[in-house]
């Protein structure tokens, strides 16, 4: 997390599951009489790391502790419960005081910088975590949204949280017929969700669709995504670039899921490159194109400025320009999987508006199979399953990348700066100067 936080700047994480009982969140009544205790210093050691940091949690509130249960159904190995509560006095307790402590442990004008959501993924499967009906999930927002807002009236509250971006007219509905707070909007998407990915602009177009039933005042956050096909390969960092890019005035954040393979759901499993999960980082810490890919985007600016002729120019290649300290631009050759006649393509890029005196030189970075790639080394390696030492040391020196200074031309009369490459399939250049 501290690499993932100094590398990427990433500034929010969000995980599951912190009233599950393995957090010892609501413990039995300690003189054996009737009612529960609360204990909430498991959540500081976590919390207390993350602000150590400088980052700040995304408050997933959920699930449902046993001993507040109205149920025995539960979710995953680590068994959190999925079922409404008994009762909703006991519910709408535990989170006034898990957000009072909050404050009394952070500060009113650190947590006020937080977002809460409520629950995780209640249409999805169904019934792998809720129980409950689309009413009852409203419900429970209802209640949850109003104890955290009695706390203070400014804290940030929101759902759906829905798998497949479902419910949010619905959730809307609701929300205004009966004056319920809401101050974002978030959901989740994958590419390969149904009915999976259609065309090269698939994705981009779904997360467009929800804006435009959101509306452009609200603040829309996508907490999960991912390349919908886990992979440790450049297929996930050029989706990533070209995604980012693409929808980048569509979403207010825009959150992978998840950044390690340390990842727990479906129990730990040892392969170092696990086709199960989509973590930036391996299991030994290995980093991943996908992430060299968010490291690239995190060393630039955050203006973007135009390309000529668009930024989808040519079949599966895209290009963006970038200002910040320096200039950078951006070329990615990628599209969904379903098309399998992807090719290197040769590009030639031309820039105005710059002398070559002012340009000096120009660096160019590669992030594709053959570059910041430890996959292919460990598949070269033999993909033995457990790491030793040496292994992971060799791995982690080919996951890096470097820049090479390239040439360019310039034209004589307009000044004009322009330089040829190629760019593989599923391949990201970037050039800097």
């Amino acid at each position: 997390m501290r690499k993932t936080r100094e590398d990427l700047g990433f500034q929010q994480v969000r995980f599951h599951g912190i009233f599950v009982d393995d957090m010892s969140v609501v413990l039995p009544n300690i003189t054996g009489g009737p009612g529960v205790n609360y204990s909430f210093f498991n959540v500081d050691r976590i919390y207390d790391f993350l602000v150590s940091i400088g980052m700040k949690p995304y408050v997933e509130i959920s699930f449902m502790p046993q001993l507040l249960a109205s149920g025995n159904a539960t979710w995953s190995h680590y068994n959190a419960f999925i079922t409404p509560p008994k009762t909703w006095d006991s519910w709408v307790y535990l989170v006034r005081n898990f957000t009072t402590h909050l404050i009394d442990r952070y500060g009113l004008e650190e947590v006020l910088t937080w977002n809460f959501e409520v629950w995780n993924e209640p249409n999805c499967c169904p019934h792998d975590f809720w129980t409950g009906s689309q009413h009852d999930y409203f419900i429970l927002y209802n209640y949850t949204a109003h104890a955290v807002k009695s706390v203070h009236p400014h804290l940030k509250v929101g759902g759906p949280t829905t798998a497949m971006s479902a419910w949010i007219p619905e959730f809307l509905n609701f929300c205004h017929t009966n004056n319920v707070p809401y101050d974002f909007i978030d959901t989740h998407e994958y590419p390969t969700d149904p009915p999976g990915p259609q065309s090269r602009t698939f994705f981009q177009s779904r997360l467009r669709k929800t804006r435009s039933i959101v509306g452009e005042h609200t603040p829309l956050y996508y907490t999960e995504y991912d390349d919908g096909y886990n992979s440790d390969g450049s297929y996930a960092s050029s989706f990533i670039l070209y995604t980012v890019f693409g929808v980048s005035n569509a979403v207010d954040i825009l959150s992978w899921w998840p950044f390690s393979d340390i990842f727990e759901e479906q129990g730990l499993y040892p392969q170092p490159f696990n086709p199960e999960c989509a973590g930036l980082l391996n299991l030994y810490g290995i980093p991943k194109p996908s992430y060299r890919a968010f490291q690239l985007l995190h060393w630039t600016g955050n203006k973007v400025v135009s390309v000529n002729p668009g930024p989808d120019f040519y079949r599966t290649v895209s290009a963006y320009g970038v200002i910040g300290n320096k200039t950078r631009i951006f070329v990615v050759n990628w599209d969904v999987k379903p098309n399998t006649n992807i090719q290197t393509e040769h590009v030639k890029i031309t820039i105005e508006g710059v002398s070559s005196s002012e340009i000096g030189k120009i660096e160019m970075w590669r992030v594709d199979e053959d570059h910041g790639n430890a996959k292919k080394e460990w598949e070269k390696m033999g993909r033995p399953m457990y790491l030793n030492n040496h292994q992971v040391e060799q791995l982690m020196k080919k996951s890096e990348i470097e820049p090479v200074h390239v040439d360019f031309e310039v034209e004589e009369h307009s000044g004009q700066v322009s330089l040829e490459f190629d760019v593989p399939p599923y391949g990201i250049v970037n050039l800097v100067f």
